[in-house]
């Protein structure tokens, strides 16, 4: 590939313009680093895939502030956000595990009560809306140059920079860039980590009577007035039965759903997948497909590598889920946070030299454990046993309705109510984090201890006015609880190095609790990179570590 003389320069090409890419251009924009972010498909998602938005998502998406305009999409604020199972839907209903509505939800995280220790508990919204709101934050970002129906043709490593060869989707157009690193945010068939000779290493295949093989998705419209949904509203509507497993999901709080099933099952079967939809639902509707999908389930895959030279990968071309848990989406976006700090720094001077290898030395091996959690969710819904006699109105049948509602509750509990997840998650022995000695708690997914080990996401906490993330700094923080030390060789330390650092004193004896120190040290992605109760010897030291530049040490 040669490019033309006027070939375009810019620091950062982010192949793949959907959630993952676009928080990608989000982290890099609003700091100033220019970039391009490319996009295949015209317009952002038109068919519902992820549908629940992790606290930590919701978390990263309040520190952009953006939580507000996602928040108010989706289902209405008061719509329970059950996960309910029938065995049809108009059928007897098996079991439902109760959930707040958003506007329950919120008040629960205001008032310190609910189940997720955190400003943001998690939010069902449909992948399409956070898109939509993803799409209108990053163009009015003016260093980030969107190109929505242009694809990455191809790029190749140039030793001190990347070349990349962008076209235009009906082929009429194309661009060379210049740029010193390229993101592949370009989906499960990734063309970027193909063309790298990144392989994936786990577990594919797997078959499940559900999750696992082939399966159908359909978005569909239709007037809850027919009948087919009298049931009690809930988040998702689960279908048990020896014919069809299968789940509906309300995508608006009005006519629009998703349909989910397995492949090959009910009357259906491959032919005429969209038939499965009354059969599940026990009842025929009118209804109207807006749009359908084929795809396979039963994977737990991780790339070898996340990163070669100046080539990152993120989202779905580093992992691939078996969607269960909602953990796919949200692990990208996570990733998309870590690696734009990073890169930002490394662009604006001040990242040092292991500061972009660290990428993957913390997020790969989340990859592995989120697939991990993802594939143990899928076992426990896929291979669940139903009785042959449950739709049946008699004793068979109840005794077998009975033995299934105790296992979907205890399901629906093991993997809806996973904080330990998404706000457990820890990069200690990271080579940018100062270890103290201390222990993290066990890594239990359903179960989270606020702790602020070095590594682990900084604990939420309310403050007299506000949430403690909502007043940190934009990239480092340095919290100063009670009487802590006077700072001022730290702070010089880090003009001395260029690391942005903002000091931020909080007067909270519960907050200093909780983060078992009188000095933290917060990252721009809000993990603790160190903590002590006195500064260090060598605050140079600690500043260098932090910003990639130094060897792993412990604190003193």
């Amino acid at each position: 590939m040669t490019p033309p003389a006027e070939a375009r320069r810019v620091p950062v090409v982010v192949a793949g313009g959907g959630p993952v890419g676009m928080i990608a251009a989000i982290e890099l924009g609003r700091r100033g680093i220019r970039c391009v972010l490319l996009n295949d498909r015209p317009t952002t998602a038109t068919h519902p895939k992820a549908n629940a938005i992790s606290s930590r998502t919701m978390e990263h998406l309040r520190r952009l502030g953006l939580a507000r305009a996602v928040r108010a999409r989706g289902l209405d604020d008061d719509h329970p956000t059950d996960l309910a199972y029938f065995t049809r839907l108009n059928g007897y209903e098996i079991g439902r595990y109760r959930q707040p509505s958003r506007r329950e939800a919120l008040a629960e995280a205001a008032a310190g009560t609910g189940r997720w220790a955190s400003a943001e508990p998690p939010h069902r919204c449909s992948q399409l809306f956070l898109e939509a709101e993803l799409k209108k934050a990053v163009d009015a970002l003016p260093a980030v140059e969107v190109r929505f129906g242009w694809r990455l043709e191809e790029f190749r490593d140039c030793g001190d920079r990347v070349e990349a060869l962008a076209r235009r989707s009906d082929g009429v157009d194309e661009v060379v860039y210049e740029a010193g690193y390229l993101i592949g945010c370009d989906g499960a068939g990734s063309g970027v980590r193909a063309a790298l000779g990144i392989e994936l290493a786990g577990e594919s295949g797997i078959i499940r009577p559900i999750m696992g093989g082939p399966m159908y998705a359909t978005y569909f419209e239709a007037g809850r007035r027919a009948g087919w949904l009298a049931q009690d509203p809930a988040w998702q509507y689960w279908v048990l039965n020896p014919e069809i497993r299968a789940l509906f999901i309300p995508v608006d709080g009005g006519d629009k759903f998703l349909f989910i099933a397995a492949l090959g099952t009910g009357d259906g079967g491959m032919s005429e997948p969209a038939a499965m939809i009354p059969r599940a639902a026990g009842v025929d509707f009118p209804l109207r497909i807006i749009s359908a999908q084929n795809w396979t389930a039963g994977y737990a895959l991780v790339a070898e590598r996340y990163r070669l030279g100046r080539f990152f990968l993120a989202g779905d071309a580093a992992h691939l889920f078996t969607p269960t848990g909602g953990m796919g989406m949200n692990t990208g976006i996570d990733d998309a946070v870590n690696l734009g700090w990073k890169l930002a720094a490394q662009i604006a001077g001040w990242g040092g030299p292991a500061l972009l290898d660290s990428y993957e030395a913390e997020r790969r091996p989340i990859g592995r454990r989120n697939t991990a959690f993802a594939s143990r969710f899928a076992d426990s819904i896929g291979h669940m046993p139903i009785g042959a006699a449950i739709e049946e109105d008699s004793a068979a049948g109840r005794a077998a309705r009975a033995a299934l509602r105790s296992l979907v509750e205890g399901h629906a509990h093991f993997e809806f109510t996973i904080p330990g997840i998404f706000l457990g998650l820890s990069y200690a022995g990271s080579p940018i984090v100062a270890d103290d000695g201390s222990s993290p708690p066990p890594d239990d997914p359903n179960a989270y201890t606020p702790n602020a080990c070095p590594g682990a996401r900084a604990p939420h906490a309310w403050l007299a006015h506000a949430a403690l993330h909502d007043v940190l700094g934009p990239e480092f923080t340095l919290l100063r609880f009670g009487g802590a030390p006077d700072p001022a060789p730290l702070l010089a330390a880090a003009e001395a190095r260029g690391l942005p650092l903002a000091v931020v004193a909080v007067e909270d004896p519960a907050g200093r609790d909780i983060y078992g120190a009188d000095l933290v040290l917060i990252r721009p992605d809000h993990h603790v990179a160190w903590r002590g109760n006195r500064l260090p010897r060598d605050c140079r030291a600690l500043v260098d570590l932090a910003r990639g530049a130094g060897q792993t040490q412990t604190t003193t």
